[in-house]
């Protein structure tokens, strides 16, 4: 998703952005001033484990689905 952003842009619409990269929101809570390494750490922790958890709930309902279709 930061590629398709960043190649992409404004024609983007933000709501797809924020439903398709929720790691974003975690990653916005940072912010832009100084934090200590521990607190970086944890947020960029539940940024990627939200990721992991939406791509895994995606992969399993497109897996569902095809077996549906061919079975």
């Amino acid at each position: 998703m930061p590629a398709l952003v960043w190649i992409f842009g404004r024609v983007l619409n933000d709501v797809l952005i924020l439903v398709f990269w929720p790691g974003s929101i975690a990653l916005m809570s940072l912010g832009a001033e100084k934090r200590p390494l521990g607190d970086v750490i944890y947020v960029w922790g539940v940024a990627i484990g939200l990721n992991i958890v939406l791509y895994l709930v995606i992969g399993l309902l497109v897996y569902y689905v095809m077996k549906l279709v061919r079975g």
